[in-house]
């Protein structure tokens, strides 16, 4: 209780000395209103003047009215007497305001307890956006490092292949290369074979194996031919014929020739039908090309 008197005490005598100001006011009006204050008194000399005597304009002036009675005095009202002050009123004031102070102090706690939480609330959204940032930050530079990954695997992977390529078309370099080589050194040999060859027949033709070879493939076309009706003495036709080891001939071309289409084409299939053709009997004399003019008998 000292305390509470400790902590309201400006209050308290505000309230006092305001109660105190008021009973004074009342109590002074209130002797004012019930001193009695001795009449005074008027002295009125009166003289009668007879009308007569009176000016005729004021007698016939009708605007002349009698004066009116004065009205009686009213009594003056009757203070009102203040009730005498209620310790139990001024108990019930002070209560209240008490209760208004400690309603005002519990306004303010809350007030206060609301900032707190609203300051407590924008720092919690405060650190959830700056885990929101961090959260996007992270993801961001995630993102960035995996397509920097996927960028650089697929470089490494284009790299790759380049040189794979690379050393594929130098295999193939290489390769084409050694064919050619080995494509030369195989034509080179049949060159050298074919001059060989050459050399070789030249040698049986000069010992009249070349001649009696021709003879005897021109005999073995003539057994094939099928004469046709068109046929003409003194035909005579130049025949290129390509044979392979044993005497399977690849391929007929014919040139100079005095016959008509008909027999052009029966000495042809005379070519292929004589296949294969009969082997020389010095094996020496064998051409894989051969110039044969086809002369058959009458």
């Amino acid at each position: 209780m000292p305390g509470f008197v400790r902590e309201h005490l400006r209050p308290l005598a505000g309230s006092a000395a305001l109660h105190l100001l008021l009973i004074a006011v009342i109590g002074g009006m209130a002797l004012r209103w019930t001193t009695t204050q001795p009449p005074v008194q008027l002295a009125i000399q009166g003289v009668v003047v007879d009308s007569k005597d009176l000016p005729r304009s004021v007698r016939e002036n009708r605007a002349i009215r009698e004066p009116h009675p004065e009205p009686a005095p009213q009594p003056l009202p009757q203070p009102v007497t203040p009730p005498p002050p209620d310790p139990a009123a001024e108990a019930r004031e002070a209560e209240r305001e008490r209760a208004a102070e400690r309603q005002k102090q519990a306004d303010a706690e809350r007030e206060a307890a609301r900032e707190r939480e609203r300051a407590e609330a924008a720092a919690q959204d405060a650190k959830r956006e700056q885990a929101a940032e961090k959260k996007a930050a992270a993801a961001k530079a995630a993102a960035e490092k995996a397509s920097a990954d996927k960028a650089a695997a697929e470089k490494a992977a284009k790299d790759k292949a380049t040189r794979e390529r690379a050393e594929q078309e130098r295999v193939a370099k290489q390769q084409a290369a050694d064919e050619a080589r080995a494509r030369a050194a195989r034509e080179a040999e049949v060159q050298r074979a074919l001059a060989a060859e050459e050399a070789e027949m030249a040698a049986a033709a000069r010992a009249g194996v070349q001649d009696e070879y021709r003879a005897l493939l021109s005999q073995a076309i003539e057994r094939s031919w099928l004469k046709p009706p068109s046929a003409r003495a003194g035909l005579a036709c130049t025949l290129y014929v390509t044979q392979v080891p044993g005497g399977a001939v690849t391929d007929v071309r014919l040139g100079a020739c005095n016959g008509d289409e008909a027999v052009r084409e029966s000495i042809v299939n005379a070519v292929y039908r004589a296949s294969p053709l009969p082997p020389p009997r010095d094996p020496r004399a064998f051409e894989r090309r051969l110039e044969i003019v086809f002369r058959p008998k009458e």
